[in-house]
């Protein structure tokens, strides 16, 4: 049920994100002004995806734990004392960041060469910047819903950030201030999400104020391991700065290339995967801190099957079908055939790296529901190292596509160490990789022999129109997809089998 609720929410989420990024695309395209706001938005992302993401999946375990040996009042005061501790922290990054971020910006597109590009991304720097302190504060209250196993708010409040981003596209953005406006919007859509996540606090009795005295002993081991939490947590990021670093100096448009891709390959993970993972996560920790050996390892290995089912015939579906699917969701206004040419390249190899990403999402969850962080940090170094060593190599061969190639194939490099290291038998002692990873070869290798012969017997490189699009890519991917699941089950892939079992015992019942 978690699962389900996760999923309806987070699909309605990922809708409304995606139709914001039409709206740039279809207003803005792949153009000067867009590789400008990307630019600028990029300091303000890492320090959300570092803040909301790591604040958000430590308090989870943590409270666990507090509730478990503490009372409810001191698990209050623990809450308190981060909430505090995160306005500090976000009050003095916001002063030097101000300060600063004429410097920051040189240093970070060195590639912009005309003054009124870089006016632009200064100026609309310093207008998001603020935001950094209401990320932090949508974390703490998501890990808090997420550990009172209210699921269904945390998935839908990123609705209310994605509603406000496309009204302000259109007003402010597109009829106002042009792309200055987008960045006034992004503040305020930011603030907007409280709305939706603070009242559901309060009316779990949860009030958060001021408590200036670090004293609890969460608060202690908060401190001790967030920094692994906000290393692992920027590792995406990171990268995207990388990227952009070393294509503000590439052709116009190839930061917007790399940002639209980038954010097509992420729907699957934050629809389906995260949708899977987050009630995964939090049943985790519990089974940990009840010392449920047996039950933990079950569960891990159950959602890393999960997983990989999943995205398998995703990868397939981006690799094989990826131009008639930038035609149809992208190309459209000031986002025309050249900007889908220059965003395939990219989307290719974003592609590659899917399950690099997806596998990488989910055990980070599984150590950090043992409050193993360390691990993760480690693996997160030698990914970034990674990442930037290929990225400077693969521009000057390949440019933007090479950046894409470069971050999909450090994706994949964090996946196998976290999935080596989750082999301990702390974690999973009968993961069953062999068997898993042949099923989904055979029957993803099927799939694609497929997909590539639909694509080409129903002419999709030169199908035009909304309608004639969307029916030849419905009916490819529900005929591929079939196949894939056909060979899984024949192959007795375990959660499959077990589903389809079920189903018949079901059926069986009826009958009598």
């Amino acid at each position: 049920m978690s699962a389900s609720l996760i999923f309806i929410a987070t699909l309605v989420s990922r809708i409304s994100g995606f139709a914001r990024e039409i709206a740039m695309a279809a207003f803005f395209g792949t153009s000067v002004l867009t590789d400008a706001w990307l630019m600028a938005s990029a300091l303000p992302n890492l320090l959300f995806s570092t803040i909301n993401g790591a604040i958000s999946v430590t308090v989870v375990p943590l409270m666990t734990q507090g509730d478990a040996q503490y009372s409810s009042r001191s698990v209050m005061r623990f809450l308190n004392e981060v909430f505090t501790a995160l306005f500090v922290l976000s009050a003095g990054l916001v002063l030097v960041l101000e300060i600063f971020t004429p410097s920051i910006i040189h240093a970070m597109a060195p590639g912009f060469h005309s003054p009124r590009e870089i006016r632009l991304t200064i100026l609309m720097t310093r207008i998001m910047i603020p935001t950094i302190f209401f990320w932090g504060v949508a974390g703490l209250a998501v890990g808090i819903l997420q550990e009172r196993e209210e699921f269904f708010l945390p998935a839908l409040s990123p609705v209310a950030v994605n509603i406000a981003r496309i009204a302000t596209i259109i007003i402010l953005g597109h009829l106002l201030f042009g792309i200055v406006g987008v960045a006034i919007g992004f503040t305020l859509a930011v603030i907007s999400q409280l709305a939706v996540t603070l009242p559901k606090l309060r009316q779990m009795g949860i009030r958060l104020h001021f408590r200036w005295h670090f004293s609890h002993p969460l608060m202690k081991r908060m401190l001790k391991i967030s920094g692994p939490f906000f290393l692992t947590s920027s590792v995406g990021s990171v990268g995207i700065i990388v990227d952009r670093v070393l294509a503000s100096g590439l052709v116009t448009g190839s930061i917007a290339a790399l940002n639209y891709s980038y954010v097509l390959v992420q729907i699957p993970i934050g629809l389906v995967i995260s949708s899977l993972a987050t009630p995964i996560y939090t049943r985790l920790s519990q089974h940990h801190s009840a010392r449920q050996g047996d039950t933990f390892r079950q569960l891990a290995m159950q959602g890393f099957r999960l997983v990989l089912l999943i995205i398998v015939p995703v990868t397939v579906w981006f690799l094989a079908l990826r131009i008639p699917i930038l035609r149809l969701l992208y190309q459209h206004g000031a986002f025309n055939g050249q900007s889908t040419d220059l965003t395939s390249g990219t989307l290719l190899f974003f592609a590659m790296g899917l399950p690099g990403f997806s596998l990488a999402f989910y055990l980070q969850r599984l150590f950090f529901a043992t409050q193993d962080t360390r691990s993760p940090a480690r693996f997160s170094i030698i990914t970034i190292m990674i990442n930037i060593a290929g990225d400077l190599v693969l521009v000057h061969f390949m440019q933007a596509d090479g950046l894409a190639l470069a971050t999909g194939g450090a994706s994949w490099i964090n996946a196998a160490l976290l999935t080596w290291k989750a082999l301990n038998p702390r974690y999973n002692a009968h993961l069953r990789i062999r068997r898993t990873l042949f099923s989904l070869a055979l029957a993803g290798g099927a799939m694609s022999v497929i997909t590539l012969l639909l694509y080409h017997v129903m002419h999709m490189a030169t199908v035009s129109g909304i309608i004639p699009l969307l029916a030849t890519l419905t009916l490819t991917v529900a005929i591929s997809g079939l196949v894939y699941l056909l060979v899984l089950l024949a192959l007795r892939f375990p959660d499959l089998e077990t589903m389809r079992l079920r189903l018949v015992g079901g059926r069986r019942r009826v009958t009598r």
